[in-house]
């Protein structure tokens, strides 16, 4: 083995390796960094030249990390971590930041008290919220592109290679609710079995969301082909508007649901009977995050 040429090594270099061990997918990370498929395959050529070993190999449709890849991975997204947090640190001379990854339904549970805290504490921090689907903010958490993140991570992630360099605190239990108008006519039953939900209409989230994912493997565990929505929706907060007035269902957290001001009912059905824990997550290379989770928990 020659010796790897770091020196010529980029950070664009780095998040690429970052995002293709979470993706598992080159067009996936290709299209997430804006270019063309032959371009992302030859930049994982450049790279694995610059490290003299390979870093990916192929499995099934996708890609995986070797055994050198998965050693390389933590310290990669320890460099990113320490890039993103430059930003940050220079800006907030004055007043610290903090970027808080956030899922749209902690708005009406934690995220109000952790804020107070940030802003009224011994410290007095400037929290910048940013939210986004659960694979993009897990994503920019470990890029170091924001510091914290509130939410529900997706089951797979517990396997994933990074997995060993997040740290987690769990804040609450977040079951899902199917949620209809109160005019729906579902909405006047007792009781109901999914199998009753065949013909109905559905607002859903996007195919990456941790609650659309739910949903779709309660349906197929009764043997149910799972919803094909009418319409697709960026937040529960639109999902339980349009509900409200229409009659398609939804299904989001249903702490979402009670806090609701419109006029929906939650339907007398379980979606998933496993644990659907909300946690603050953060890197452990973070000494800032680290002291961030000790205070606001």
């Amino acid at each position: 083995m020659n010796q790897p040429r770091l020196d010529q090594l980029r950070v664009k270099q780095l998040r690429f390796i970052s995002l293709l061990a979470t993706r598992g997918s080159l067009s996936a990370t290709a299209e997430q960094l804006s270019m063309t498929q032959s371009a992302a395959s030859m930049m994982l050529k450049d790279i694995e030249s610059l490290f003299d070993v390979k870093l990916f190999r192929r499995q099934g449709r996708g890609m995986a990390l070797t055994d050198e890849g998965r050693a390389l991975l933590p310290r990669c997204q320890t460099v990113l971590g320490e890039v993103g947090a430059m930003g940050s640190t220079l800006q907030g001379t004055q007043q610290p930041i903090v970027r808080i990854g956030a899922f749209p339904h902690t708005a009406v549970t934690v995220l109000p008290d952790i804020i107070k805290k940030l802003i009224n504490g011994p410290t007095v921090w400037r929290p910048l919220i940013i939210d986004g689907r659960a694979d993009q903010l897990l994503q920019m958490l470990l890029q170091g592109e924001i510091d914290i993140l509130l939410g529900r991570m997706p089951s797979h992630v517990a396997d994933a290679p990074y997995f060993d360099e997040l740290s987690q605190r769990v804040l609450y239990e977040a079951p899902l609710s199917m949620v209809s108008s109160i005019k729906h006519p579902l909405a006047r039953q007792k009781k109901l079995d999914f199998s009753d939900l065949a013909d109905c209409k559905w607002i859903l989230p996007n195919m990456q969301s941790t609650t659309r994912v739910s949903l779709m493997e309660a349906f197929l565990r009764r043997g149910l082909a799972p919803p094909n929505p009418a319409v697709e929706s960026p937040s529960f907060f639109y999902s339980l508007a349009v509900v409200a007035q229409t009659d398609l269902l939804t299904c989001c957290a249903q702490s979402a649901a009670l806090h609701s001001s419109h006029a929906t009912s939650i339907l007398p059905l379980i979606v998933s009977q496993e644990p659907m824990p909300v946690s603050l997550v953060w890197r452990k290379s973070s000494v800032q995050a680290q002291r961030l989770a000790d205070y606001l928990i």
